[in-house]
């Protein structure tokens, strides 16, 4: 079964996949999709959803793993969150993906143990995990932080399916 996990951003969107091969898990890749700050947003929408759909197309996943809608101080960065949320939604049902979703306490609770953990929590505890291979791919440029995220909702549904080792390759 191959994870497409999806850390939902308007300027950075991570994602990351994670195959499960009945001894365990290994990445497949990772890394992130983003859009210019200063563009229009009906523009950035389009184009978070053609680079979603066109990873699905590439890759194949069984399922389309995305944290779920939550709701933050800041109301315009939550909106503006929630559709970049629906066009990658819309990516997964045209490719006709399944689509589950977790809780940002429970990818928290299944990373570090704590419901609470921070974004340097998270990282600290996917680089642990996954060892080298995260810090020897190439896409350790920006916002490591939202690839992490995509890999740690990933590896979540790969724990609830029961699938807890972790294999680099």
């Amino acid at each position: 079964m191959l994870i497409l996990g999806i850390d939902p951003g308007t300027a950075t969107t991570g994602y990351g996949l994670v195959r499960l091969n009945g001894k365990g898990n290994e990445v497949v890749t990772w890394g992130l999709i983003e859009t210019k700050k200063d563009g229009l947003k009906e523009n950035r929408l389009d184009f978070i959803f053609e680079e979603t759909l066109s990873l699905i197309k590439k890759h194949s996943p069984d399922v389309f793993v995305i944290e779920k809608v939550f709701f933050a101080t800041n109301a315009k960065t939550a909106i503006a969150v929630g559709q970049a949320q629906g066009v990658m939604l819309l990516a997964a049902s045209k490719a006709k993906v399944p689509v589950t979703e977790y809780a940002p306490g429970t990818i928290k609770k299944m990373i570090t143990g704590s419901g609470r953990a921070n974004k340097k929590d998270i990282q600290k505890h996917i680089r642990k995990i996954l060892g080298n291979r995260v810090k020897s791919d190439a896409h350790k440029k920006t916002h490591f932080d939202n690839a992490a995220d995509a890999l740690a909702i990933a590896l979540t549904h790969a724990f609830k399916l029961g699938e807890g080792v972790i294999k680099n390759v």
